[in-house]
């Protein structure tokens, strides 16, 4: 059957990637979103408009109609039927879809009766992703791999503004490492007091900064440990110091190879690890470059000044959902006050950034004891966080790999 160019008619609402994912599911030559009067239609057909254009729409291929009734079923009909009769008028012969998923339900109903016969009306359901046809015919399936990671951080209203996913150096130091990164994971369970020791050494060598970004004090390569290290973890210093994160006189003495290094001791490691599990998919042909991210750093978007600069350990997008995955080693999450503030911000993220069928792990590398870790568990499974802890740190890829649907990603593999 030859293409037949359509016009796709939305209604404006916060509901971003309902109204986003037909369009791009279904490519009309025009879209037209009907706005009601309310700041929250405003916004969203804005940032519609915005999504599609970047899209590769042309700005004239996308209109947004103001003034729409968003309730009383009578004049939302009204409305409906002259907007529909202006655009047989303006494109005669084309047919006129509706995605009657934005909205109101009183605007639902009174657009899918006014456009009746002139086209297909569809519903978005995300959760299962499907366009479902509102006349009986088959849904269409939103395919897993539509939305790239950028895509849906735009559709929450978001910009990328720094990322090192392939910064070629962190890369190849990443790799490089990749064998002391993995059995630091494999025995983390048992390397909590070292993880302590490595993390106090890098805060006394790392910059310290003030909120506005000045420097209070400058990277410090050598440092001078308070203790000496526990000699069952002295073969994990030799092997730090074999990778070039440190050199160790055997005592007290610590020299960092660079401020990177130091920051890998402090915990970067972990977040090497995630990198090494998403670019192993990648390498897989199991996640297509573009769908996931490393060291983020996004804008906030209007209204929600605290999530401006935010930075995100690592980030998938994957069935037009966002996962968010979060590193700890420090002690923090296993302290009441700790575990409070990183949970509370790590909601407020779930919240803004991930949408309502975002999801967000919290990957730590401390032992949680019975007593102050119990707590942190609750309140993570309170706020809908998942908790990846020491014992699980291993099976990333197979975690990451049920997440997003495979039935199998084989063995974890280095990029």
């Amino acid at each position: 059957m030859p293409f037949q160019p359509r016009i796709l008619v939305c209604l404006a609402s916060d509901q971003i990637m309902q109204n986003t994912l037909p369009a791009l599911r279904l490519r009309p030559a025009q879209v037209v979103i009907a706005c009601s009067d309310s700041e929250q239609a405003r916004s969203g057909a804005l940032l519609v408009s915005r999504v599609l254009q970047n899209a590769g729409w042309p700005s004239d291929a996308v209109t947004v109609v103001r003034n729409t009734p968003d309730h009383d079923l009578g004049s939302v009909t009204r409305y409906a039927r002259e907007l529909a009769a202006r655009l047989q008028h303006e494109h005669p012969g084309m047919p006129i879809d509706l995605n009657a998923s934005g909205g109101t339900k009183v605007m639902s109903f009174g657009f899918v009766g006014a456009f009746a016969d002139l086209g297909d009306a569809w519903y978005c359901d995300t959760r299962h992703g499907l366009l479902e046809h509102l006349g009986g015919a088959a849904a269409l399936e939103l395919p897993a791999d539509m939305l790239r990671l950028t895509d849906l951080l735009q559709m929450q209203g978001y910009r990328v503004r720094t990322e090192l996913t392939w910064s070629p150096e962190f890369a190849r130091a990443a790799a490089a490492r990749a064998a002391l990164t993995e059995r630091l994971v494999r025995q983390a369970p048992q390397l909590n007091g070292f993880f302590g020791y490595a993390n106090r050494l890098a805060r006394a060598a790392l910059p310290q900064m003030r909120p506005d970004g000045s420097i209070v004090r400058s990277f410090r390569a050598e440092v001078l440990a308070e203790s000496t290290l526990f000699a069952a973890t002295h073969e994990f210093a030799g092997a730090f110091e074999q990778a070039d994160i440190w050199r160790w006189d055997g005592d007290r003495s610590f020299l960092f190879g660079s401020e990177a290094a130091a920051r890998y001791a402090g915990g970067g490691w972990l977040e090497e690890w995630v990198w090494l599990t998403l670019a192993g998919l990648q390498a897989d042909g199991l996640l297509p470059d573009g769908h996931w991210g490393s060291n983020l750093r996004i804008d906030g978007g209007p209204g929600i000044p605290e999530m401006a600069g935010y930075e995100l350990d690592a980030a998938l997008v994957w069935r037009n959902q966002l996962l968010v995955l979060e590193c700890k080693t420090g002690i923090q999450i296993s302290t009441e006050g700790g575990s409070q503030s990183i949970l509370n911000r790590l909601d407020s993220l779930r919240r803004h950034v991930g949408g309502a069928l975002g999801e967000t792990w919290l990957l730590t590398a401390r032992r949680l004891q019975h007593g102050p870790g119990d707590a942190a568990r609750e309140r993570a499974r309170a706020y809908r966080i998942r908790l990846l802890e020491p014992a699980q740190l291993g099976e990333l890829r197979a975690e990451i790999a049920a997440w997003m649907g495979l039935a199998t990603a084989g063995p974890a593999e280095t990029p």
